[in-house]
């Protein structure tokens, strides 16, 4: 049997703080290989990844990673909660992992699985403050804090920490699914996180993006393992407001009972959607618009990305069901890890897919359509490059040499 730890990143792109990850995962836990279950073309936050999957794919291999397996697009713009479950329900069904790494920002594993209990379990009282919160109009992750603050502050500074709710959310999920994988945690700063400047070895992928949307890719060369400062050379990186012209296109075509049912729409927001992309062209000009106390950015901006992908309602409860298992797609692998492969088709509880053209036959009808899903947001990310189709089918799988 090999020894696995299975990581869950965006890789928004690769960077030196990766690198470190996957090495200081494989010293705490003494695993052979590192798999890494990689959002697909869009991400946590609703933007679209700055390098297309498959780039991102070969980054992490060239940065340490062994396999990288794709997290579908339907739990990749999901909420953290959903997100963490369809990458923990992935690693699951692989059956090769006995651990997860994961970044936080406190390394205090009792305090995190206490939050994890409490916010799966909630006591009445931590719902009704919950409850009162919400319709005094705020966010969800503020209303949440409010309400488990009653409980215990030290769960309260837990939840204002980015990796901290992530970990949280592993942790849940890890129960959910009563899942042997053990907890490995590697110690993380907010301001690495948070900064949108470049600073030293390791700077924030915030701050990496930053620089390539002003155009200066010569300010990330020491910021990324040199392998990857080559292949990002030759790609061309995506942003948000690249998308402005397919999603107006969209919203013009949509009725608003349509926009509706869309996931992330409530209390009428697809209204106030219809009026503001009549007055606003860019993205992020829509998003600001229609921010509000209750309504985050990040949520308008997901929930304008569900618009474009077409995922609804329907398709967030079919997917986020505890009895719903995901496929297995492997996007790359390093030569080196093929035993871990062999493992893998031996042990894996899901349909793996290494080829779509040839591996599609074996999945069910729901996962058909969550790969249907896959398949049009990849269509979609290529759109504003070149508005190449079907890459789905025709890239290969991604198998790197070893040094």
């Amino acid at each position: 049997m090999q020894n696995a730890v299975a990581i869950v990143a965006e890789y928004n792109p690769f960077h030196n703080g990766h690198k470190f990850h996957i090495e200081a995962a494989k010293k705490e836990t003494g695993a052979d290989f590192v798999f890494v279950v990689m959002s697909s073309s869009f991400i946590q936050r609703g933007d679209c990844a700055v390098y297309d999957k498959w780039v991102r794919t070969k980054a992490a291999l060239l940065g340490g990673a062994d396999i990288v397996i794709e997290l579908p697009v339907i739990y990749s713009t999901s909420s953290a909660e959903n997100f963490a479950r369809g990458a923990i329900r992935i690693i699951e069904s692989t059956g090769i992992a006995d651990k997860i790494a994961f970044g936080v920002e406190t390394d205090n594993l009792d305090l995190l699985k206490a939050t994890a209990s409490i916010l799966s379990s909630p006591p009445a009282e931590f719902t009704d403050t919950l409850k009162k919160a919400l319709d005094k109009g705020l966010s969800f992750p503020s209303a949440r804090a409010e309400a488990i603050s009653l409980i215990n502050n030290n769960y309260a500074d837990i939840l204002n920490s980015p990796n901290n709710i992530l970990a949280v959310e592993y942790l849940k999920a890890l129960e959910l699914f009563n899942s042997g994988v053990q907890p490995c945690l590697i110690h993380r700063t907010s301001s690495e996180y948070n900064s949108e400047e470049i600073s030293g070895d390791i700077s924030s992928a915030t701050a990496i993006r930053k620089a390539l949307k002003e155009n200066r890719i010569e300010l990330v060369k020491h910021t990324v393992p040199s392998e990857c400062f080559d292949l990002y050379s030759h790609a061309s990186p995506l942003f948000a407001d690249d998308f402005s012209d397919a999603l107006g296109y969209v919203l013009r075509t949509m009725s608003s009972e349509e926009i509706s049912n869309i996931s992330g729409i409530s209390e009428g927001l697809e209204n106030r959607i219809l009026k503001t992309v009549g007055e606003y062209y860019e993205i992020s000009d829509i998003c600001s618009a229609l921010k509000t106390k209750r309504y985050t950015y990040t949520r308008i901006m997901r929930t304008l990305f569900h618009i474009l992908l077409g995922i609804t309602k329907e398709h967030e409860v079919m997917f986020s069901s505890e009895k719903f298992e995901p496929y297995i797609r492997v996007l790359g692998f390093r030569k080196s890890a093929e035993p871990l492969i062999k493992e893998l088709s031996h042990k894996a509880s899901a349909p793996i897919i290494m080829n779509i053209n040839k591996d599609e036959r074996k999945l069910s009808e729901k996962q058909r359509i969550l790969l249907d899903l896959e398949k049009k947001a990849t269509d979609l990310y290529f759109f504003p490059h070149n508005g190449k189709r079907s890459l789905d089918y025709t890239m290969p799988i991604i198998i790197e040499k070893d040094k």
